[in-house]
């Protein structure tokens, strides 16, 4: 029989999703102090190399080093697999204020996000958590096991600080950043030219969710 390693490094390879400790234990009927010690020497065995062992959403996987990032966005990545500012910066509230409804990321944003929530969803980095138990039960969102993975978390508790002055919750509301009379106009001027087009945006960035999502939080409520 293969090695316990060997084992190990098989489960994660052809594991769709991160593999937990508990579920590899299952799966080769070995102990938790055996699967971290061949966990770990995988990790060891990694190192110089093109593949690494990550922990991220409460699992273990291979995969590519950070310092390869360019080359595989171009060679796996599509031409339009951009995010538009509009969608890093509703995932960014959704982030850190999670549980939201659509409403609360509305009113912090000043547009419409029907379709860049949809897109978020499309992409798996949200999903729905429930209905919120107020009048029309509205959907509640939050970030999936997709998001975590992306930005190498192992839990939300990982995210970085919020920037000073962002809306945070309190007693259960999502409490905004107080807008300037300057800021107030422009979101009204603007309201009607890019409610319903956002995804016409030019992009941001490539899709690789590497950003900081304090930093991006922090711009989308720039003064």
């Amino acid at each position: 029989m293969a090695s316990l390693r060997n084992r190990v490094e098989a489960i994660l390879l052809v594991a769709e999703k991160p593999a937990s400790e508990a579920d590899i234990c299952q799966a080769l009927r070995a102990s938790p102090a055996e699967v971290r010690a061949a966990l770990r020497e995988i990790g060891s065995s990694l190192e110089g190399r093109g593949i690494v062992l990550r922990e991220v959403a409460g699992g273990w996987r291979l995969a590519t080093h950070p310092d390869c990032r360019e080359d595989i966005e171009r060679f796996l990545l599509p031409p339009k697999t951009h995010m538009s500012q509009a969608s890093l910066e509703t995932l960014s509230i959704v982030a850190y204020l999670q549980p939201v409804t659509r409403a609360e990321v509305e009113s912090l944003r000043g547009v419409n996000v029907d379709g860049v929530m949809q897109t978020l969803e499309d992409r798996g980095l949200i999903k729905e958590l429930g209905r919120k138990d107020t009048v029309g039960r509205p959907i509640i969102y939050g970030t999936s096991a997709r998001f975590l993975e992306a930005f190498g978390l192992r839990s939300i508790e990982e995210l970085p600080p919020l920037p000073e002055g962002a809306p945070r919750r309190v007693g259960g509301d999502v409490i905004p950043l107080p807008l300037s009379a300057a800021r107030e106009q422009a979101l009204g001027q603007i309201h009607e030219s890019v409610e319903g087009h956002e995804g016409d945006q030019i992009p941001h960035s490539q899709s690789t969710l590497e950003h900081s999502v304090a930093d991006e939080l922090a711009h989308a409520l720039d003064e």
